[in-house]
């Protein structure tokens, strides 16, 4: 993914979560999809930006540590409704 196709994407998930947010999505269920559109947004930045897409194996440990993390956070937003 090139930076320009990286930056397009993160404007689009950036718009969806703000959509979400703003009109009236409320619940648990926009809560986990706001958090889903943050994760992507944190698996672009870590490949495209901070180039672990050409370091598979650094990729691989970032991406366990950001699911452990969402997940905790994901439960918590679960726990809290």
């Amino acid at each position: 993914m090139s930076v320009t196709n990286a930056w397009l994407t993160l404007i689009a998930l950036s718009i969806g979560s703000t959509i979400l947010a703003h009109f009236g999505a409320a619940g648990i269920f926009a809560s986990l999809a706001i958090l889903t559109l943050a994760w992507i947004k944190a698996q672009v930045i870590l490949r495209v930006y901070l180039g672990l897409q050409n370091a598979p194996s650094w990729g691989r440990g970032f991406g366990m540590v950001l699911a452990i993390y969402m997940i905790g956070i994901m439960g918590l937003a679960v726990a809290a409704s």
